[in-house]
C-alpha cells in the first residue's frame, strides 16, 4: 500500500484528509493519498510566493544547471530500453501504461526538461530591437523577460509524467515557481516528479506538489496570489479555468480535448497506415489526446485496408498490447459512445463490449462502420479505445468531414505522396498535423489546438515565453534638453 504527502515549502507533510487511488488494473486500491485543503493549498501558494524574489534572481545559467540534473536524473531512472525501473512501474501500475509506452514517456520527459535547461538562456536573454534610424536616430531599444509569478499547473492523468515535465521545466527556466497538483488518477507519479526536483537541487518553495480532488484544483485556480494557471483536461474544465481567470485577468494556458481526424488517400501504403491507424487508435488504450479518433478513409481502398485494420485489431492481446481504462466511471462513458452509435444505426466490426474474464478494468479495441454526424462519436472527444471508419468519395470530403468539429488538436495525413500530404495539412483545421505518422511530440516544435482544444503553447521555443511578461525598456542617448515633439508647438 502507497502513501502520498504533500510537498509544500522543501518539506513531505501529511494532509488532513485523503483518499485511496484505485489501480485500474485490479479495480483495488493501490494508495492512499494527501487530499490537500484550502488550507494547504494556501501553505503552498505562500511558499511559491515567497521562493519567487530568490528563484527570478539566480541566473539562467544557474537555473539551467538544476533543471538539467532533473533530466539527468530522468535518464537514469529511464534505464534501458524495454526494461521495468521503478518509475516505469509506477506509471503502468497507477496508470495502467503498457511498459513500451511508458518507456517512451519517460525518455521523452527527459528529452523535454533537456532542451528547456540547454535553451533557456539563448532564449531569456534579453533583445536589442532594430528601429527605424531614420525616425529614431537616438533612441535604442531592449525587451527583456521576465517570469509570470506563481503558475499553477494542473494536468490529466493519461501522460502523468510527460504533460506536467512540458510545463514545469519551461516555467521554471523562466523564473517561475510553482504549484503542481497532478490528477487525482495519478497522483504517485506527480509526487515522483516532486522528488525528481528535489533530489536535482531545487531551491524550498520553488516547485510544491499538492494531491488532491476537483476541490483541490479549483482551491489552486482561484486563490488571488497565482498568476498564471496551466491546464490539461477537457473542454469544460478548461471554460470554467478560462472564466475563473478572466475575473481576475490572470493568465492561463489551455490544453483541452480533441477528435482529431485521419484522412486516408487512395494512394496510401496499406501496410504502413493500418500499422499506424491501430496504434494511433488503440495506444494507451485510446487515452490519448491525439489519438486517431476518426478516421475518413477512401473509398477506393476500403476493403483491403479494412481488412487489414481488423486483423492487426483482432490480433491485439489485452495486458500485453493494451492496458486497462483509468476508472470505472471512464469505462462506463465509453460504453455510453457505444450504446449511443449502435441506437442510431452504426455497426461494431471487433470488439464492442467490456471485456469480464479479466480483471481490472478493460475494454477492448472497438472498429466501428455506419457513422453519422448526429452520433456523439462523432461530436465529442471519446477517451477510449474506439476507432470510428468513414469511408469518402475524395480528399476534399475528407477535408470537409474532419473540419466540421468543434476541436482542432491534431490529425493525421496517409499518402505515400509528401507534398500532397503537407497541402492536405494545410487545409486542415488544427495546430498540428502528422503525414504517414501520429501523435509524435517534439520538444523543439510547438504543442497545442485551435477552437475548442485550447489556447496557448507547449513545447518548442514559444512555451519559454508562455511563462514570461515581456518589459520593453526605451532608451534616449542622446544629451538634448528636449524632442522636437514636445511643448511648446511651433
Amino acid at each position: 500500500m502507497k502513501t502520498g504527502q504533500l510537498f509544500i515549502n522543501g518539506a513531505w507533510i501529511n494532509a488532513q484528509d485523503s483518499y485511496e487511488k484505485l489501480s485500474p488494473s485490479t479495480n483495488r486500491i493501490y494508495g492512499v493519498v494527501g487530499k490537500a485543503s484550502k488550507k494547504d493549498v494556501g501553505l503552498a501558494v505562500d511558499a511559491a510566493s515567497n521562493a519567487l524574489p530568490m528563484w527570478s534572481s539566480v541566473p539562467i545559467s544557474e537555473r539551467a544547471l538544476i533543471i538539467k540534473k532533473a533530466a539527468d536524473i530522468l535518464v537514469e531512472m529511464y534505464g534501458d530500453e524495454g526494461k521495468p525501473t521503478d518509475l516505469k512501474s509506477l506509471i503502468t501500475n497507477e496508470m495502467g501504461k503498457r511498459l513500451q509506452e511508458a518507456d517512451i514517456e519517460v525518455i521523452e520527459s527527459s528529452d523535454m526538461v533537456a532542451y528547456f535547461s540547454e535553451n533557456g538562456e539563448r532564449l531569456l536573454t534579453h533583445k536589442v530591437l532594430t528601429l527605424n534610424t531614420d525616425l529614431w536616430p537616438t533612441k535604442k531599444s531592449i525587451v527583456e523577460y521576465e517570469p509570470v509569478g506563481v503558475v499553477g499547473v494542473i494536468k490529466t492523468w493519461n501522460y502523468p509524467l510527460e504533460l506536467p515535465i512540458w510545463t514545469i521545466a519551461p516555467a521554471l527556466i523562466a523564473g517561475n515557481t510553482i504549484v503542481f497538483k497532478p490528477s487525482e488518477h495519478s497522483p504517485f507519479v506527480g509526487i515522483e516528479i516532486g522528488k525528481i526536483f528535489e533530489r536535482a537541487g531545487l531551491p524550498n518553495g520553488v516547485l510544491n506538489v499538492v494531491t488532491g480532488c476537483g476541490k483541490t484544483g479549483e482551491y489552486l485556480v482561484e486563490h488571488k496570489d497565482v498568476n498564471m494557471i496551466d491546464f490539461t483536461g477537457s473542454v469544460e474544465t478548461g471554460r470554467k479555468i478560462a472564466m475563473s481567470c478572466a475575473a481576475s485577468l490572470k493568465k492561463y494556458n489551455l490544453e483541452l480535448g480533441g477528435n482529431d481526424a485521419a484522412i486516408v488517400c487512395d494512394d496510401a501504403d496499406l501496410e504502413l497506415t493500418s500499422n499506424g491507424l491501430v496504434w494511433g487508435a488503440f495506444c494507451n488504450s485510446g487515452q490519448v489526446c491525439v489519438g486517431v479518433k476518426r478516421a475518413f478513409i477512401d473509398k477506393s481502398i476500403k476493403e483491403d485496408l479494412l481488412q487489414k485494420i481488423l486483423n492487426k485489431t483482432n490480433a491485439l492481446v489485452p495486458g500485453k498490447d493494451y492496458g486497462p481504462i483509468i476508472s470505472e466511471s471512464q469505462l462506463n462513458e465509453i460504453e455510453n459512445f457505444i450504446s449511443d452509435a449502435i441506437t442510431k444505426g452504426a455497426e461494431v466490426l471487433s470488439g464492442g463490449k467490456k471485456i469480464k474474464d479479466k480483471s481490472g478494468l478493460y475494454y477492448p479495441p472497438t472498429i466501428l462502420i455506419g457513422l453519422t454526424p448526429d452520433m456523439r462519436i462523432m461530436r465529442e472527444e471519446c477517451f477510449g479505445p474506439l476507432l470510428p471508419i468513414i469511408f469518402v468519395n475524395d480528399t476534399d470530403e475528407a477535408i470537409t468531414f474532419a473540419n466540421d468539429s468543434i476541436y482542432g488538436l491534431g490529425a493525421s495525413i496517409w499518402t505515400v505522396d509528401k507534398n500532397k500530404g503537407i497541402d492536405i495539412a494545410r487545409k486542415i483545421q488544427s495546430g498540428m498535423v502528422w503525414v504517414n505518422d501520429v501523435n509524435v511530440a517534439f520538444p523543439e516544435a510547438p504543442w497545442g489546438g485551435i477552437k475548442s482544444s485550447g489556447i496557448g503553447i507547449a513545447l518548442s521555443d514559444q512555451a519559454i515565453y508562455e511563462y514570461t511578461e515581456y518589459k520593453h525598456i526605451s532608451i534616449e542617448q542622446s544629451d538634448e534638453q528636449k524632442r522636437i515633439w514636445w511643448y511648446p508647438y511651433s
